[in-house]
């Protein structure tokens, strides 16, 4: 009994505590979109804080196999040595209220993914030397930040009156469609301090990520298409032949000057 006692005031002086802690609530403008092919969709990300701080938005989106080529004939698939890597997001950006270095130490940076740098990929390729699994992995973040799939520019998160807080995230055309994962952290003096996640849900992009398995499929167009030619201009060559057969030249003789009707006339006689 003295137990339960204990336990009960346990909990009611740990209520009060727990009820301290600061509070964030976020939303979206929509949590279901179609992307346009004509010009980026836009979602407004709002929300309020009861506590003084800092807010960090982390945008993924649906994760999925990459694979990374390269070989003295480019990305040919026959002669192109691959790194096969798992678990990467087709999207991706972050916005903060302030300059990350300021606000997010290194340890949360890692382990929420804040930053193109700490992009966790699940490397798929056994026995892969870490040094040339590191450059693929910078190849294929540097690819999706070209076509405007990565955000190496943290976006901005504007507060209003202190406690209210937006931003909007900006999607391409070209996205990959599915699911995406939106976090909001709260942070003070450089400390986690609160967090919420949502989902939002993208549709009319593309159906698989750019650079992934699109990259092996043109290949190996590419492939089929050199071998179709190929092996159409040797079966043609040979029909060629077979139909046009080959005439020795007849030796040069001298030509027996014709005889006149005359003398035919006269040996007949």
């Amino acid at each position: 009994m003295t137990r339960v006692l204990l336990v009960f005031v346990l909990a009611v002086g740990l209520a009060p505590a727990a009820r301290a802690q600061p509070a964030l609530t976020a939303d979206l403008s929509a949590h279901r979109i179609t992307l346009s092919s004509e010009s980026p969709t836009t979602v407004t990300l709002f929300g309020t804080v009861d506590a003084p701080g800092d807010i960090v938005v982390v945008v993924r989106g649906p994760e999925a196999d990459a694979i990374v080529r390269h070989g003295p004939l480019g990305n040919f698939w026959l002669t192109a040595h691959s790194v096969a890597f798992g678990g990467v997001p087709g999207f991706y950006a972050v916005y903060a209220s302030a300059p990350l270095d300021a606000i997010v130490p290194r340890d949360v940076r890692a382990l929420h993914q804040i930053g193109l740098d700490n992009l966790r990929f699940e490397l798929q390729s056994g026995g892969e030397d870490p040094a040339v699994a590191q450059q693929y992995r910078a190849d294929l973040v540097a690819e999706r930040e070209r076509a405007g799939l990565y955000a190496a520019a943290v976006g901005k998160v504007t507060f209003v009156g202190g406690r209210l807080f937006r931003t909007t995230l900006e999607l391409p055309g070209d996205a990959p469609a599915g699911n995406y994962f939106i976090e909001v952290l709260l942070l003070h003096d450089k400390k986690l301090i609160g967090g919420q996640t949502m989902s939002l849900a993208v549709s009319g992009g593309t159906s698989i990520a750019v650079g992934a398995i699109a990259g092996w499929t043109l290949a190996l167009y590419g492939a089929l298409a050199a071998l179709a030619v190929a092996v159409t201009g040797g079966l043609a060559l040979r029909l060629r032949r077979r139909r046009v057969p080959e005439v020795a030249a007849a030796p040069d003789k001298p030509l027996r000057p014709a005889s006149p009707p005359s003398a035919k006339r006269a040996r007949r006689r």
